[in-house]
């Protein structure tokens, strides 16, 4: 007779061990997976903080022409949205809104956007940042440093015709340089302003983005038009020439202010780093200046001051002004018909941050120009 085999099972203490092990690594797998979930729900989230700062300042990689192009909701309205609804749908009849801002991945389910990868609601409402608190602690997109890098910003121009004439006391007043841009509340807003009689205007306060400017000679209707790019926290600039000779008989010889000579002078105080020189006002008329243009060509140098009279009438200490630089005095200055005045010209430095050596400016020929568009050219001496 074959005998019977017996085969051995588990026994209950075996089976508990290897349950509790089971248990044990399925807990470790779990926490590992989760926290792999939670580092892809992070990295999701920061990516469409990411896509939702883009639509609402523009992304600064897309550019045309090499100049950036994109600037979001703010370029099209003027200001930070109320909140990321208006990313979506219009939010109050703008006429200047030109959305939806947010990629096309969003239009089925357009509440997505506005919730972290946690299904908690981003907190926005206005303001330069935008915050997730899904995971338990906070991950912040900040969008600007401030929101006067994209709503305080500046314009710079001139104006000249064919021949390079500057339009002078005469024709100032025949141009207009008009701005249009989006008023922050779905509107337009357009400003305009003269040139100085040097050709030269400034517009401040404008928001950041792509904005229409044009030079229009007024008894011609003569128009130059162009779109200027305002970046955040930068000044823009722009200079048109118009295509006719307007502006020939500004600034005839006869009604400039004229240096009188001998007077000049290249001054210790102490290193041979200051300019003084004396303008005469033989013109039939009181003469109001808004800037003062120096140029040289050697050497390399910047100034600090302007003093009119005794009195600081610009200071740029960092950076200083260099040569051919607009300096646009803090008030205008006039000069009265056969009236005479000091200009002095300080603190010359190798350094346009002026943390550096003085420069001696001794046997300099420098030429200056008056926004009233006199001009004249000093040849300095030696140091006095």
């Amino acid at each position: 007779m074959r005998g019977i085999s017996k085969e051995n099972g588990f026994s209950l203490i075996e089976l508990t061990i290897v349950i509790v092990v089971i248990g044990i690594l399925s807990s470790i797998a779990m926490q590992s997976m989760n926290s792999v979930i939670d580092d892809i729900r992070y990295s999701k989230t920061e990516k469409e903080m990411e896509m939702l700062a883009f639509a609402i300042t523009g992304n600064p990689k897309i550019n045309n022409g090499g100049t950036r192009s994109d600037f979001g909701y703010f370029g099209d309205v003027g200001s930070f949205p109320p909140n990321l609804d208006a990313l979506y749908s219009n939010p109050g009849s703008y006429t200047s809104w030109d959305g939806p801002y947010i990629p096309a991945g969003f239009e089925e389910d357009f509440t997505g956007f506005k919730k972290d990868e946690w299904g908690t609601t981003y907190s926005y409402s206005g303001g330069i940042s935008i915050t997730s608190t899904g995971s338990g602690s906070t991950i912040r997109k900040k969008i600007a440093n401030s929101s006067s890098d994209y709503l305080l910003n500046s314009l710079n121009g001139t104006v000249k015709d064919i021949n390079d004439s500057l339009p002078g006391i005469v024709d100032q007043d025949s141009v207009n340089i008009e701005i249009t841009y989006p008023n922050g509340s779905g509107g337009y807003l357009k400003k305009t302003v003269n040139p100085d009689a040097a050709g030269n205007f400034s517009f401040d306060s404008l928001p950041a983005g792509n904005h229409l400017v044009e030079a229009i000679y007024i008894p011609n209707v003569d128009t130059l038009t162009r779109y200027v790019t305002i970046l955040p926290k930068n000044k823009g600039s722009i200079n048109y020439i118009f295509s006719q000779n307007y502006f020939s008989t500004a600034a005839s010889p006869d009604t400039m202010l004229t240096q009188i000579t001998g007077l000049d002078t290249i001054f210790t105080n102490p290193d041979c780093n200051n300019l003084s020189f004396w303008v005469e006002n033989n013109t039939g008329f009181n003469v109001t200046l808004s800037s003062i243009i120096i140029s040289w060509s050697s050497p390399t140098a910047y100034y600090k001051q302007i003093i009119w009279n005794g009195v600081n009438s610009y200071t740029s200490n960092n950076p200083r002004t260099a040569s051919g630089d607009n300096a646009i005095l803090n008030n205008s200055r006039s000069i009265n018909d056969n009236s005479l005045i000091q200009i002095e010209i300080l603190g010359f430095h190798s350094s346009q941050t002026g943390g550096s050596s003085t420069v001696d400016m001794s046997n300099t020929i420098f030429t200056i120009l008056f926004s009233d568009g006199s001009t004249f050219d000093i040849s300095t001496g030696a140091c006095q």
